[in-house]
C-alpha cells in the first residue's frame, strides 16, 4: 500500500470537507443550545475527529512519500493551528468566570481551566465529570475535552505512523486499519463498565479518528460514486437523529454519522450532488470558522445559563449563538490566518514561547484556584459571609495514622460538613464517609451497579474496624437521612426513609451496625439538617449562588415545615430516647428558631451551597454535643 501521494485529493483544498466541518459545529451548537431539538447533535464531535484523522494522516503519508516529514514542523503546524486561538478563549472566559461564578463553582472552572490549558482536561473528566450534567463550574469547558484526545493523537501518532514507515511502508494501511478495530473493541467493552472513560479518553475514541486515517491511506476511489456520498450524508443525519445522551458512547449507533463522514469524504468528489450541496459558500464559511465557534459557544452558552434562573430565553440562546459565530470568524480572521501564514510569530522560537507563555498563563490561575489561592470576584462577599467551604470538605476519608482519635465521624457529605468543626470543638479524630452514601449493616441508598456502590455498602465493615482497632469510644452518626434504600444482599428497593417512611428498617440496619461495636462506644446521632434548598428552587445550589442569577429572588430564611428530614429526624429522635448508647443532636433546633429556618444569621451565611453547613453553622449544631463526654 503506498502513502497518499502528492497532489492527491486528500492534500487539496476541498470545500466540502469544510461544509462537513460547519455540518458537525452546527449539530453540537445546535445540541448544547436546544438539546431537545437535536438529541445526537453532540456527535458532531465525531464528525471532527474523522475529519481530523483524514487530513493529519494525509498530511503526513505525503510529508512521508516524499522524505520531507519532520516532527518538529508537524507539530509546529498543529500549534500554529490550535494554540492561540485557544489560548485567547481560555483567557477571556477565566476573567468572566472569575468575575461571575461563586467560590465552590470557581473551584470546579479552576481545575478545568488549567488542565484545559495542558490538553489534559478529557483526562480529568473522565474521572468523574458527566459531559451531559457537569457541574456548573466545569460547564464552561466541557468542550475541551475533545481537544484533549485531538493534541494526544498528534503526539502519538505521527511517532507510530514514522516507525511504521521506516519498518514497512507497506503495513502502514494495515496498522492503521488494526488500531481502529482494537479502539472500537475497546471502546465497545468499555462503555458499560466505566463510561467516562469510553467517552473522554484516546483509547476509545481512536477508533473515529482511525477511520479517517484510513481513508487518507486507502488509494483513490477508481470511480467516484455520488449516490455514496449521499448515503453518507444521510447517515450522518440519522444518526444526529437516533443517537441520544442515554446512547453508549461512543458505541456501536456511533458508526452512522462517522462511517457516513468517510463515505462524504472518499465520494463527495467535485461535481457530485453531495458535494454541491456540502460546497455551498454559507456552509463553507461556517467550516472555515468552525473551530473558533466551537471554542467561543459553550462558554457563552454556559456563562450565559449561569446568569439565568430556569432555562435561556430562546432569543438570549440564539444571540449567544450569533455571538459565538462572530467571534469564530473573528479568531480565524485575527489570530488563526495571522499566526498560520506565519505574518505573527514567524519563526519557530518565539512561536514556541508564545504559545507556552499564552497557555502558561490559564494554567497557572488555574492551579491557583484549585488551591484556593485565587479566589473569584465574589470570593470576597463570601468570606465576609463565612460561607467559604471548610477547608477539607472534599476529603471523604480522613484517619491520622497514629495517635488516639477522641471520635469518628461517619457518614456522608453531610458528616463531612461537620468536620472541621469538630475538629476545633472535640480535638483529634477520624472522618469516614463517602458522597451521597447511606450505608449501614444490610442497607444502603446505592442501587447495585451504580457507581460507588460496592464502596458505599462496605463502610460499615469499615466503620467497625477502625473504631475496633483505634479503640475509639464517640461514633458521631451523621447523613442526609432521608434516601431510598436497597438490600444489600438482594439488591432490592426495600423502602425509603423520605417523609419519614419506611424509618423503621433504617433504624434497625442501624441497631445492627451498632451491636458490632465494642460495648463501650457512645453513639451520637446528628439529625437532618434544614438545607437551602428546602427554601425553592431558585436556591437549589445556595444563596450565593442564587445572588448571581439576573432574575428571581434569593429569600435568607423559610418556614420551618418546609425543611428537609423532619420526618425521619423525628422518627430518630423516638428511637434515641430509648437507646442508653445513643444520644440524638436535633441539627434544627439551632438553626430554625421562632417556626423559620434561616440561611442568613446574624449577618452570616448557614449554606455555602445547596444543602451544606457553613463551618459557623455547622459549630451551632455540634454545640450540642458536651466536648466533656468526648476522650482525647
Amino acid at each position: 500500500m503506498q502513502p497518499v501521494p502528492e497532489g492527491s485529493p486528500a492534500l487539496t483544498h476541498r470545500p466540502a470537507i469544510d461544509g462537513l466541518r460547519a455540518i458537525a459545529i452546527a449539530a453540537v451548537v445546535i445540541n448544547h443550545a436546544f438539546p431537545e431539538a437535536l438529541p445526537g447533535g453532540f456527535a458532531g464531535v465525531d464528525l471532527f475527529f474523522v475529519i481530523s484523522g483524514y487530513l493529519i494522516t494525509a498530511i503526513i503519508a505525503a510529508d512521508l512519500a516524499a522524505g520531507r516529514f519532520s516532527l518538529w514542523a508537524f507539530w509546529q503546524r498543529r500549534i500554529r493551528r490550535i494554540v492561540p486561538a485557544l489560548a485567547a478563549m481560555l483567557a477571556a472566559t477565566g476573567l468572566a468566570a472569575w468575575a461571575i461564578l461563586t467560590p465552590a463553582d470557581f473551584y470546579e472552572f479552576a481545575k478545568a481551566l488549567a488542565a484545559a490549558a495542558l490538553f489534559g482536561s478529557n483526562l480529568l473528566f473522565a474521572r468523574d465529570v458527566d459531559y451531559f450534567y457537569a457541574a456548573e463550574g466545569a460547564a464552561p469547558l466541557i468542550h475541551t475535552w475533545t481537544l484533549g484526545v485531538e493534541e494526544q493523537f498528534y503526539l502519538a501518532f505521527p511517532l507510530l505512523m514514522l516507525a511504521v514507515f521506516r519498518w514497512r511502508r507497506a503495513s502502514l494501511l494495515p496498522v492503521a486499519a488494526a488500531i481502529t478495530l482494537a479502539s472500537f473493541a475497546l471502546a465497545l467493552w468499555l462503555a458499560g463498565r466505566w463510561p467516562l472513560g469510553a467517552f473522554y479518553l484516546l483509547p476509545t475514541r481512536m477508533w473515529e479518528l482511525g477511520i479517517g486515517a484510513c481513508c487518507a491511506l486507502l488509494p483513490p476511489p477508481r470511480r467516484v460514486h455520488g449516490w455514496l456520498a449521499a448515503a453518507g450524508l444521510a447517515l450522518i443525519a440519522a444518526g444526529f437523529a437516533l443517537i441520544n445522551h442515554e446512547s453508549a458512547a461512543p458505541g456501536a449507533w456511533f458508526l452512522l454519522p462517522t462511517i457516513g463522514t468517510a463515505l462524504a469524504i472518499r465520494h463527495g468528489q467535485e461535481g457530485t450532488l453531495a458535494a454541491q450541496v456540502l460546497g455551498w459558500r454559507g456552509l463553507t464559511g461556517l467550516g472555515l470558522v468552525s473551530f473558533g465557534t466551537y471554542l467561543w459557544h459553550q462558554p457563552l452558552l454556559a456563562l450565559g445559563a449561569y446568569l439565568w434562573f430556569g432555562p435561556l430565553p430562546v432569543w438570549v440562546s440564539l444571540a449567544l449563538i450569533a455571538l459565538s459565530v462572530l467571534l469564530g470568524a473573528a479568531s480565524w480572521r485575527w489570530i488563526e490566518q495571522p499566526v498560520r501564514r506565519r505574518a505573527v510569530l514567524p519563526g519557530p522560537r518565539t512561536l514556541v514561547l508564545a504559545a507556552a507563555a499564552a497557555l502558561a498563563l490559564p494554567a497557572m490561575a488555574g492551579a491557583a484556584g484549585y488551591a484556593r489561592l485565587l479566589l473569584p470576584r465574589s470570593g470576597e462577599e463570601a468570606r465576609r459571609l463565612e460561607a467559604l467551604q471548610p477547608e477539607g470538605v472534599h476529603d471523604h476519608i480522613v484517619i491520622p495514622a497514629t495517635g488516639p482519635l477522641g471520635f469518628v465521624l461517619y457518614g456522608d457529605s453531610h458528616a463531612g460538613q461537620y468536620f472541621a468543626a469538630a475538629r476545633a470543638q472535640l480535638g483529634t479524630g477520624a472522618l469516614l464517609s463517602q458522597s451521597a452514601c447511606l450505608a449501614a449493616d444490610g442497607v444502603s441508598n446505592r442501587a447495585p451497579g451504580e457507581s460507588g456502590a460496592a464502596a458505599c455498602t462496605g463502610l460499615p465493615d469499615q466503620l467497625v474496624d477502625l473504631v475496633t482497632q483505634r479503640k475509639v469510644r464517640t461514633l458521631i452518626w451523621a447523613q442526609r437521612w432521608e434516601r431510598d434504600l436497597y438490600g444489600t444482599a438482594s439488591g432490592q428497593m426495600i423502602g425509603t426513609t423520605t417523609g419519614g417512611k419506611d424509618a423503621a428498617v433504617l433504624i434497625a440496619a442501624m441497631e445492627r451496625t451498632i451491636a458490632r461495636l465494642p460495648q463501650d462506644v457512645r453513639v451520637i446521632v446528628i439529625g437532618n439538617s434544614p438545607t437551602a434548598w428546602a427554601a425553592g428552587p431558585q436556591l437549589a445550589q445556595g444563596w450565593l449562588r442564587c445572588r448571581v442569577r439576573l432574575n428571581g429572588s434569593c429569600p435568607d430564611s423559610y418556614p420551618a415545615h418546609l425543611a428537609e428530614g423532619r420526618e425521619i429526624s423525628a422518627a430518630l429522635t423516638r428511637w434515641a430516647a430509648v437507646q442508653p448508647r445513643v444520644t440524638y443532636v436535633d441539627a434544627a433546633a439551632p438553626l430554625c428558631p421562632a417556626g423559620r429556618c434561616l440561611l442568613m444569621q446574624e449577618g452570616r451565611l448557614n449554606y455555602y451551597d445547596g444543602s451544606h453547613l457553613t463551618q459557623r453553622a455547622a459549630a451551632q449544631v455540634l454545640a450540642g454535643i458536651d466536648p466533656g463526654t468526648i476522650p482525647r
